[in-house]
């Protein structure tokens, strides 16, 4: 009877044992396929799903985590922030190095989804610090997404040069991980931020050497289909041969052309670039033709502006001046747009600590266990009592400061009556020449004065006491500060700060040290330079690397030390700024 027995349990365990290698299996095939056909890897995901209660806890979230990845590369947008941040949180310790990356990206890109550059930033830098490249496995792929994502915001943040940073590594992943069209589109995507920075020779460089190079494969129609930016420039040089022939092969080649000559949708830019060039080459109908295909496009400062020059050629006042106020309408509409992109941006910036608590909060709890939940759930009711004890014990401090006050100035006024009425019978003794009697007025009148002094004094601290003050600590125990403070040992994987954490490093202090900071903005305002290199002696910076971090020469550091010394303190010296700072952040 106990032999059957333990037949019965080994063939049950056998069975277990192949159902749980049939799930790995199925995983991963699924992973195999992932980066190729996200589509197929999604249908063998779904019906391993319908297994998921007998799924281990590390394989569901293994299961979860690729499901994800899937959703992701199918271009689903992301509505929350829970289940990324979930995955994040276990694989940063259960997981491997690539397991981690790919839950890291996947946070980033739901921050981004959700307009949250700042924190998709920072947790795209977590994990590109996770991850193993000097590994045979790394996941090369997922570390090229991560740089794009990258290149995106910071190209949405018009900051080029970091772009062209992430640009960098995106373009040396491609060439890892895919083929050699791919990687000559990769080198291709540096075109926007030199265009940014008006560097249009090399634009026009990159273009040519990406186009040849698509030539040289055989891809003709990609090729072509590059040229539009170097056909703007090259109408814009009034160079009208090259772009003449950069057009004639775009709209043959290019296969983006209908029968009756409508670009693709997506592209109808293009119509206002061929209005100038026809423009440029004295076909003025033609051009006007496309320049109001352009505003039946939507673009409505190039068409307007198009049509603008149109008829100044014409010489037709009456056509000036409606279509100079139509652009100029246009011009301000997308400024206004500009504008309120840049303010979003700062907001994000400026509330870029209160998210990453918030994030740590979320991380906090996707960790709690059941036990913790009944602890939380007292803390919470003890939290609540205390609360309202120091609301409680606030209010009544704030009534007693308020009578101390009122009896204060009652105080003071009977003093200041009391002098009054001494000094008259002093000067009444002093007509009669009592002597005697003078001095003990006088003695008199000079106790009062103590006790007025007194009372005036106590009055002023009385009003004062409840105001805020600078919180030097908090600074410097802040994330934002802490990698500055790494970026001066070599610790950071860049040792200049870019543009986006100058501005989150002047942000935290503001927030943190706010009557400092706004110091820097009163009487002799601050350069900007001034400013961060106050804030870089504060974090006790040594001159020299913070002449590295600013990009500055040694001299100029401390020239800006002597300047911002004397607007701050009026003392003309650079020795003595970071002793006058922290006296003003300690209240000493």
């Amino acid at each position: 009877m106990k032999r059957y027995c333990y037949i019965i349990l080994l063939g049950l365990l056998l069975l277990s044992c192949s159902e749980r290698q049939t799930f790995i299996s199925a995983l991963d095939r699924a992973k195999a396929v992932l980066d190729e056909h996200p589509d197929s890897a999604l249908r063998i995901l779904d019906s391993l799903g319908s297994h998921e209660a007998d799924f281990g806890r590390h394989f569901r979230m293994r299961y979860r985590l690729y499901r994800l990845s899937a959703y992701n590369k199918l271009d689903t947008v992301f509505r929350s922030t829970a289940e990324p941040q979930q995955l994040a949180d276990y694989f940063e310790d259960n997981g491997t190095a690539n397991e981690c990356v790919l839950a890291r990206y996947l946070l980033g890109r739901a921050y981004s989804d959700m307009g949250e550059a700042p924190n998709a930033l920072q947790t795209y830098y977590t994990a590109i610090a996770a991850a193993d490249t000097l590994s045979k496995d790394c996941d090369f792929n997922t570390l090229r997404g991560i740089y794009g994502q990258m290149a995106y915001i910071f190209h949405r943040q018009n900051l080029p040069h970091d772009e062209i940073w992430a640009f960098q590594h995106y373009i040396d992943y491609t060439r890892r991980t895919s083929n050699e069209e791919e990687y000559i589109m990769a080198k291709a995507q540096l075109v926007r931020p030199y265009y940014l920075l008006g560097e249009k020779d090399s634009v026009l460089h990159l273009i040519d050497d990406t186009f040849c190079a698509l030539r040289r494969l055989g891809n003709h129609k990609r090729a072509a289909a590059l040229l539009v930016t170097a056909i703007y420039l090259h109408v814009e040089q009034h160079d009208l041969s090259k772009a003449q022939q950069a057009i004639d092969i775009f709209e043959h080649d290019s296969g983006l052309f209908d029968r009756k000559g409508n670009v693709a949708r997506g592209r109808e830019g293009y119509y206002y670039i061929k209005g100038f060039f026809e423009l440029g080459v004295n076909q003025v109908d033609s051009a006007e033709f496309y320049f109001r295909r352009a505003l039946e496009n939507g673009y409505l400062s190039e068409g307007y502006k198009g049509l603008l020059s149109i008829y100044k050629v014409k010489n037709n006042i009456d056509s000036i001046v409606h279509f100079a106020n139509l652009y100029e309408a246009a011009q301000d509409s997308l400024h206004n747009r500009m504008q309120t992109n840049a303010i979003h941006q700062m907001s994000a910036l400026y509330n870029y600590s209160r998210s990453q608590k918030e994030a740590e909060q979320e991380r906090e709890k996707s960790r709690s266990t059941l036990v913790l939940l009944n602890y939380i759930i007292l803390i919470a009711i003890a939290l609540s009592v205390i609360i309202v004890i120091i609301c409680w014990l606030y209010r009544k401090a704030q009534k007693e400061k308020r009578v101390k006050i009122a009896r204060l100035r009652s105080s003071l006024a009977n003093a200041r009556k009391q002098r009054r009425f001494v000094q008259e019978e002093l000067q009444k003794l002093k007509d009669k020449d009592y002597e005697g009697m003078i001095v003990e007025k006088e003695n008199q009148e000079a106790e009062l004065t103590r006790i007025i002094s007194q009372l005036q004094a106590e009055n002023t601290m009385y009003k004062n006491s409840s105001l805020p003050h600078d919180n030097l600590d908090d600074f410097l125990d802040s994330p934002i500060a802490q990698l500055f403070i790494k970026k001066a040992k070599g610790k950071a994987e860049r040792p200049e700060p870019t543009e986006a954490e100058w501005k989150m490093l002047l942000s935290q202090f503001c927030k943190d040290n706010p009557f400092t900071f706004k110091s820097f903005g009163s009487g002799k305002t601050l350069s900007l330079l001034e400013q961060r290199i106050c804030i870089l002696i504060i974090l006790d910076i040594p001159e020299r690397d913070i002449a590295k971090m600013t990009t500055s020469q040694a001299s100029t550091v401390s020239n800006a030390k002597t300047r911002a010394n004397e607007k701050l303190y009026g003392k003309k010296e650079a020795h003595s700024l970071k002793t006058n700072l922290i006296h003003a952040l300690r209240g000493v």
